[in-house]
């Protein structure tokens, strides 16, 4: 039962459909998508409440095509009025727009009128006594463990929890909607011993709170991760291997992912241009896309312009396979859509090598940098150039010596993709991407002179 929410699935689609229908009463096609939200927040520190907050938000969003032309609005009222305001702004919009044959609608025989629907939505405690006995937990725990080592303090504990409803109708006849659940915890620590202090977290996020990490498990591991990250010191520069720990091997998987969007491809901003049939990363891996697992953090049984997507290998034996992409950019490319209109569903990073537990990935290591957290870089997308400061580890003879500060990674997002010799079988879901931590073989670290 929801707690959170002050609109129906059935008020949404109303609207959705209302401002279709005024739309069309203008000559226009149409496409209308409505959302609403409720956020419940309640954050600890020290066994005081620093923030307890209920928010929401609503919104309507409306695109109409008309000749070659299109134009798009938006409103947060779901009133009549309110929705003819917004048919007349995005009429008035496409008005003055030069007309793009590719941006249009997509066939009406593309779009999910029926299919899978993954379930998105769990029942769940998120009650206020609920939340705070949630971030109480966690705080308790938390501050246990600072009392029993004079270099750890704790910081703020939070629980939030998220229900969401999600409306989309068309000029075509189609009109579906989604409910949404996503419940967040999160602890962080912070570290400070002779040589300086250091933060860390950990963050637990799920559709439903039985789901999510134990209290226990979120500050043990943020006190072990803001622990370890003391006594930092500068290491040599050199070329040597690198092990990324699953939170930062996410987003290496994410830039892979961000290189085959059909945005990246037709505009000729990718490192992988013209990918498929292509090897982009090591021949043992498979990167393999799921809209339709239950409760994901990115299922969904069709994207913003009402078309559905498919379990398909993204990338097989390093080989690419498929792209990501929306009607508009898979006309560009002489394509069609993938229902990804939205980005990527749920990826899952799989190796065909043998996968190796943590103490066997410091072995095949041995002396290099295991990678903790990202601190700011860039990535060119049209070379792939890759530049990040990194915190970290140094590694010798397959054992952690010291944490490192004051470094930098170097390298191609290509080699490295084609370097990576083994994922680990500490699998994490961070976001919507499941993968190990990741080791490759060889890379440029930038410390001291």
């Amino acid at each position: 039962m929801t707690m959170l929410l002050t609109h129906g699935e059935t008020a949404l689609r109303e609207a959705a459909q209302q401002a279709v229908e005024l739309a069309a009463g203008r000559g226009a096609r149409a496409r209308a998508s409505v959302h609403h939200e409720g956020i419940a927040t309640i954050a600890m520190r020290g066994g005081e409440v620093e923030t307890a907050e209920r928010s929401g938000s609503q919104g309507l969003g409306l695109t109409v095509f008309l000749d070659g032309r299109r134009g798009s609005a938006s409103t947060a009222g779901f009133d009549r009025a309110a929705i003819e305001r917004v048919v007349e702004e995005a009429m008035l919009i496409a008005g003055h727009v030069q007309p793009d044959p590719d941006a249009d609608m997509p066939p009406a025989d593309r779009l999910a009128f029926s299919g899978p629907a993954p379930v998105l939505y769990a029942d769940s405690q998120r009650s206020p006594e609920a939340m705070l006995e949630a971030a109480s937990a966690m705080d308790r725990i938390a501050t246990g463990i600072a009392a029993s080592d004079s270099r750890l303090r704790a910081g703020e504990s939070v629980a939030v929890a998220t229900e969401g409803l999600w409306a989309l109708a068309t000029s075509d006849g189609f009109c579906r909607s989604v409910m949404r659940s996503n419940d967040t915890r999160w602890t962080v620590m912070l570290a400070q011993d002779e040589g300086g202090s250091t933060s860390d977290f950990c963050q637990s996020r799920e559709r439903r709170a039985e789901a999510l990490l134990s209290a226990e498990q979120l500050a043990t591991t943020a006190a072990d991760r803001a622990r370890s990250a003391l006594g930092a010191r500068a290491v040599d520069s050199r070329r040597c291997p690198v092990l990324f720990e699953p939170r930062p091997a996410a987003t290496l998987v994410g830039e892979l992912a961000g290189a085959l969007t059909g945005a990246a491809q037709y505009r000729r901003m990718s490192f992988l241009p013209d990918p498929i049939g292509q090897r982009v990363a090591a021949e043992h891996l498979t990167l393999w896309e799921d809209p339709f697992e239950p409760l994901g953090m990115a299922s969904g049984g069709f994207d913003s312009e009402g078309i559905a997507g498919s379990s398909r290998a993204i990338v097989r034996a390093g080989v690419a396979e498929g792209l990501f992409l929306s009607s508009f950019t898979a006309r560009k490319l002489g394509m069609a859509s993938t229902g990804n209109a939205d980005g990527h569903y749920n990826l899952t990073l799989t190796s065909m090598a043998d996968s190796s537990n943590w103490d066997d990935m410091l072995r095949m290591l041995d002396t290099g940098l295991i990678v903790t957290q990202f601190q700011g870089g860039k990535t060119d997308p049209a070379s792939g150039n890759w530049t990040q400061a990194v915190q970290g580890l140094w590694v010798e003879g397959g054992q952690v010596v010291h944490a490192v500060t004051d470094v930098t990674l170097a390298g191609n997002v290509m080699a490295m993709l084609t370097g990576i010799r083994s994922v680990g079988r500490d699998v994490e879901r961070i976001g919507a991407i499941r993968t190990g931590s990741i080791l490759i073989d060889d890379m440029q670290v930038g410390g001291k002179a």
